[in-house]
């Protein structure tokens, strides 16, 4: 009796390229005033969000997500924007 390795025709042929996925990204660094009633509430957000996601949260994730979010919602900016480009 003599044995041939299987084949699996379904099998996928391995991968040759690496796992690693990098994105670059372009930031900018902005400088801006806020109040100091709203600093003292970001401080509290940057802790709250840190402990709940169990990770480092920086104020540039809170602005960067922020900004987006009101340029997202703000329809009127939206309707402007489209007539811009």
């Amino acid at each position: 009796m003599s044995t041939t390795p299987e084949t699996n025709p379904s099998a996928k042929p391995k991968q040759v390229r690496p796992m690693l996925q990098i994105n670059r990204l372009n930031y900018v660094r902005i400088n801006a005033k806020i109040l100091d009633a709203t600093d003292q509430e970001l401080k509290k957000y940057l802790q709250f969000s840190g402990e709940q996601m169990k990770t480092k949260v920086t104020n540039d994730d809170v602005v960067e997500y922020a900004l987006n979010l009101l340029f997202e919602r703000d329809s009127a900016f939206k309707s402007w924007s489209k007539t811009r480009t």
